[in-house]
């Protein structure tokens, strides 16, 4: 079966663009078509040397260490919509890749083409021969009159196929971001924000206490968090006027589905299959937001992009090569840092010092670091296994030091915790006590001499693979244990008890043998 899996990158800084406005232009259309062309001409001079190297191809250096000849070309270009537009010169509000017309955006069956390089390049290549015709051509072809793109001479490359899918801006800050307006108005904020508030605490789980209604400027990060309960939270929610969510739910999965399939790292031809189907349901679905008034027309750009999904991951491998989370983590490491450091005069050169300074830091410590570790064993790759051992992780000190049993009973439910304890005495102390009858009457005369114990209210456990390694950053389950308490402003905070199942015995896959419920976890010395 066919795969297509992701590739591990490698980002360098090659320069900073400038960020002026142009305040002094005082006509807006000038302005920004000034700003456009300083942007292309900066662009242009950064990529220059491609344009030679592409051509004649020159030596490099592989990773097995064999020089071989190359011809690096601009391939993928990685950015939100905005940049996505300013970089091809297409129209906002349209495709940066295809001529679909922008009333049909959000069709799922529109027909349409890949922009025909060909015809934008003779249009941009009589710029400087005939600005009337230039700029009569650009309109005619629905493009920018665009003064020498900085992709026009590059060679062997196509800025319309070059443009990516986007899993942070056109999913997560994109149709995410309007599904979750679209469900607070369909059932009302009220309704949604009482349902968040009573998502039961996980640790791989954000739960937003507050609600989400009242969020703002929400990133892409909470998105991905509100995605893993959203579907949950709108099950049974009755819609106005008695109509029904189902329709609503099927939309609302098939987004979702996608959303997580396109992700996939490793992808197979069934996999795209499934993707293809998943955006299929969320278009089939979507005139439920049209019945509710909520929507007239879904001619969304971003909506369009999913049409390219399928096609782009196929050329260019799986979303993880050219997703702008990574760039966006850059742009705060590499610019917003070291402007942060400099005073604010003449910052370019400090930036610039900056970066060195942290580059040779950097190296000096990995050059300390594999001194320090001398000569490591080799290690073998191990695959992923299906092992699900499970190894508890608890804090050094106990959550309560020293609780009563009385407030065992009266706090923490655990009413029968002695007859217990004394039950699980006898069970490890008298291997001759067979019968339950037998253990119930040593039980009986098991004297605990203690009326104190100290209580960890949570529990964490780290994965272990079947080589015995594990993980101790990761957490894969816990379980908590609380009572009852009151917050700094006087109100009662609920209690929070565990449901586990424990096994303590061999229990085969056709029998639960073995294994039964403990409503609490109480640890004691």
């Amino acid at each position: 079966m066919h795969s297509i899996r992701g590739n591990i990158n490698a980002h360098i800084l090659l320069a900073y663009l400038p960020t002026t406005r142009l305040e002094h232009i005082k006509n807006r259309a000038s302005q920004r078509r000034t700003i456009t062309n300083l942007f292309h001409a900066c662009m242009g001079h950064i990529l220059e040397p491609l344009k030679s190297a592409g051509e004649d191809g020159l030596h490099m250096h592989s990773g097995d260490g064999i020089t071989r000849r190359g011809h690096p070309l601009l391939a993928c270009y990685v950015g939100d919509y905005p940049e996505q537009i300013l970089v091809s010169g297409t129209m906002t509000g349209e495709c940066p890749k295809c001529n679909v017309p922008n009333g049909e955006l959000g069709s799922k069956d529109a027909l349409f083409k890949p922009q025909d390089l060909e015809s934008i390049l003779a249009a941009l290549n009589i710029a400087d021969e005939d600005p009337i015709g230039f700029g009569e051509h650009c309109a005619e072809l629905r493009i920018k009159p665009i003064q020498h793109p900085f992709w026009q001479g590059l060679p062997k490359s196509n800025i319309f196929h070059a443009i990516t899918p986007d899993v942070l801006h056109q999913l997560y800050q994109g149709l995410v971001k309007h599904m979750i307006a679209w469900i607070k108005s369909a059932f009302g904020e009220a309704e949604i924000d009482a349902r968040c508030r009573q998502l039961p605490p996980n640790h791989n789980i954000r739960i937003f206490n507050k609600g989400i209604s009242s969020l703002a400027r929400v990133s892409g990060a909470e998105h991905n968090q509100i995605c893993r309960f959203l579907l949950g939270v709108i099950i049974n929610i009755p819609l106005p006027n008695n109509i029904s969510s189902a329709k609503l739910v099927r939309a609302l999965r098939g987004l979702l589905n996608f959303l997580y399939l396109a992700q996939y790292p490793c992808h197979s031809a069934e996999t795209l299959q499934l993707l293809n189907e998943a955006l299929t349901r969320f278009h089939d679905n979507k005139d439920i937001f049209v019945t509710l008034g909520i929507r007239t027309q879904f001619n969304l750009p971003k909506l369009h992009s999913y049409q390219h999904y399928l096609h782009m991951i196929q050329e260019y491998g799986t979303t993880d090569n050219y997703n702008t989370e990574y760039t966006e983590r850059l742009h705060i490491d590499l610019a917003k840092d070291a402007y942060h450091a400099t005073n604010h005069k003449d910052e370019y050169s400090q930036m610039t010092l900056w970066l060195e300074w942290q580059e040779k830091i950097l190296r000096h410590a990995s050059y300390v670091h594999w001194r320090l570790a001398s000569d490591p064993l080799p290690q073998s790759h191990l695959p992923p296994d299906m092992q699900y051992a499970r190894e508890y992780k608890m804090t050094k000190h106990p959550s309560v030091k020293a609780a009563t049993i009385n407030s065992l009973r009266d706090d923490y439910g655990a009413s029968f915790f002695r007859a217990a304890l004394a039950h699980y005495i006898v069970l490890h102390t008298r291997p001759d006590a067979t019968t339950r009858a037998q253990v119930e009457h040593a039980a009986g005369h098991v004297y605990i001499p203690f009326t104190l114990l100290p209580i960890f209210h949570k529990v964490r456990y780290n994965a272990v693979d079947s080589a015995g390694h594990k993980d101790e950053s990761v957490t894969v389950d816990s379980v908590h244990c609380q009572p009852a308490r009151r917050d700094k402003q006087g109100n009662t905070v609920p209690g929070r008890f565990d449901t586990v199942l424990v096994n303590c015995g061999n229990g085969g896959e056709k029998s639960v043998e073995g294994l039964y419920i403990i409503w609490l976890t109480v640890s004691s010395h």
